[in-house]
């Protein structure tokens, strides 16, 4: 017979009250409450075309995106290819100012290629996090570094699927400041900060979590 200690009894009463939150937390948003949460209204533009563009399907397509729809949100956007036997991810489209920050060109470079490795197995993480569940994302705070300046802005990620349910790609965009690097050459690094996440499946379809770092 194991005793359990006053501590671990503790623990446990604390994740019941974690979980009781959560429960109350998932009945009270849904995919229009996590757009509604959006604070760039450029970004929200973009997320409310991907949920338009999904209809009754879990998730868009890419071909069902329509670049016409967004087109004063696209110096904003990025996308991905999901290659689901490697796991893998390929740069699909990234805008000028995107691309000029990094200075790389994104289309057909993969993921591992496009970011400095201390920062990937994390990227990489939300990545397939994003298609896997399948989930929405959102972050707002800290969204790059280079050297000692830390660019503060929105990034919101979402899943695509070819045929509606199993993601094969992420829609993104990232709103932030404008920025002039000068002659600072070194590597730009993603950050994430005050997560909010939306699962997506039907039996998720109402569960939220969120992490504020």
């Amino acid at each position: 017979m194991t005793v359990k200690s006053g501590n671990t009894t503790s623990s446990i009463f604390r994740k019941i009250g974690r979980y009781l939150l959560e429960l109350e937390k998932r009945a009270a948003m849904n995919i229009q409450d996590f757009i509604q949460s959006i604070e760039s209204t450029d970004l929200r533009v973009v997320a409310n075309h991907w949920c338009e563009a999904r209809g009754d399907a879990l998730m868009p397509s890419w071909e069902q995106i329509r670049p016409s729809r967004i087109s004063a949100q696209l110096p904003l956007v990025w996308a991905y290819k999901y290659h689901r036997q490697t796991g893998q991810f390929t740069g699909r489209l990234a805008s000028n100012r995107i691309t000029q920050g990094f200075r790389k060109n994104f289309r057909g470079l993969r993921l591992e290629e496009a970011h400095p490795s201390d920062s990937l197995p994390w990227i990489l993480q939300y990545m397939t996090r994003v298609v896997s569940e399948p989930t929405a994302y959102r972050t707002i705070g800290k969204l790059f570094k280079r050297g000692d300046r830390i660019i503060e802005g929105e990034r919101i990620a979402f899943p695509l699927a070819v045929d509606g349910i199993h993601g094969d790609g992420v829609l993104g965009a990232s709103s932030f400041q404008s920025v002039h690097w000068g002659s600072d050459d070194s590597p730009v690094e993603l950050l994430t900060d005050n997560e909010l996440w939306l699962p997506l499946a039907p039996t998720r379809a109402t569960e939220l979590t969120v992490n504020q770092e």
